[in-house]
């Protein structure tokens, strides 16, 4: 299957939520992947596994595969970070002939965030160098 050339390779998004408790992040991703499994039967995972991101409590990887039609095969690569109750989203979504070739750029841009912490009373966030080069101006 070849790619239309005015079409994008990848798309990456990122979100928050607030979980209940800071002991729950795995009953969350199972929830997550219920929900998923509704929409996407034909979904499969892989995982989640345990992964590493500076200044996070826990970090999870988990991997989505699914058919599109006429299209292919759509994969989604989520990153779940979490400090104390806060939650942060990082999703990569592409079609899975493209991974291999936006993987790299899409590791070094997760690598780049950061948690920042937010004034009192506010939720945690993630910030990329781009965030911290205007907050310095």
């Amino acid at each position: 299957m070849t790619m239309d050339p005015r079409a994008i390779p990848a798309s990456v998004g990122l979100g928050h939520d607030k979980l209940s408790a800071e002991d729950v992040l795995g009953k969350y991703i199972e929830k997550q992947m219920e929900m998923m499994g509704q929409h996407l039967p034909e979904a499969k995972f892989a995982g989640p596994l345990a992964a590493s991101f500076t200044g996070a409590d826990e970090a999870q990887l988990l991997m989505v595969r699914h058919e599109v039609p006429a299209q292919g095969v759509m994969l989604h690569v989520q990153n779940y970070v979490r400090l104390g109750c806060w939650l942060g989203i990082v999703t990569l979504t592409s079609m899975e002939a493209e991974v291999r070739a936006v993987r790299p750029d899409y590791d070094a841009f997760v690598k780049g965030l950061q948690i920042q912490p937010e004034p009192e009373g506010e939720q945690a966030g993630m910030a990329g160098q781009a965030d911290a080069d205007r907050g310095s101006r």
